[in-house]
């Protein structure tokens, strides 16, 4: 039985670590590709940041209502959690919300990290989506006005019932 000596075991390991770290660069500049950035609502070439309007989506729950864009002037939207370049002036924009329950933490378990093992994660439902506590029944309509070079998010909040509003409100950089 032949074995190898330690020290080329060890040059074995180093290179494949190598590889792994000559790797990750390539792969986070793939995912910064693919995050393509505000869709373009307009006809033409795209154009700078400075003579379009953006409007940043109001997927993100930050009142509490997650806001999806449906229609932006007449067109309809496919994804409506997407951020938006549109040229400068007055669009309408048709949205739904809805409100999710607050995700839970689970609580943590195990007398691993005093012996040095794991802790073990336990929570009454695992990875489950959101629940949804509320919903709009039909599409709010407003009309949002950008500027060139005009940064604006969609923000919301929940009325009595059925009753919600949502606008247009400019970012502070």
């Amino acid at each position: 039985m032949m074995t190898r000596p330690v020290s080329a075991a060890f040059g074995m390991a180093a290179r494949q670590w190598c590889r792994v770290f000559l790797l990750l660069p390539e792969l986070l500049f793939l995912g910064c590709a693919l995050n393509p950035g505000p869709r373009q609502m307009y006809e033409g070439p795209p154009l700078p940041k400075e003579q379009v309007g953006i409007i940043y989506s109001g997927c993100v729950a930050r009142s509490g209502l997650r806001i999806t864009t449906t229609k932006i002037d007449g067109k309809d939207i496919e994804d409506g959690c997407a951020d938006f370049a549109l040229l400068p002036g007055e669009h309408r924009l048709e949205l739904t919300a809805k409100q999710l329950a607050p995700k839970l933490d689970g609580y943590v378990v195990g007398s691993g990290s005093v012996l040095g093992g794991p802790t073990t994660p336990m929570s009454a439902r695992p990875e489950q989506m959101p629940q949804v506590i509320w919903a709009s029944q039909s599409p709010l309509a407003i009309t949002c006005t950008v500027l060139a070079g005009q940064e604006v998010t969609i923000v919301g909040a929940r009325g009595a019932g059925q009753d919600w509003q949502a606008q247009c409100q400019e970012r502070t950089k």
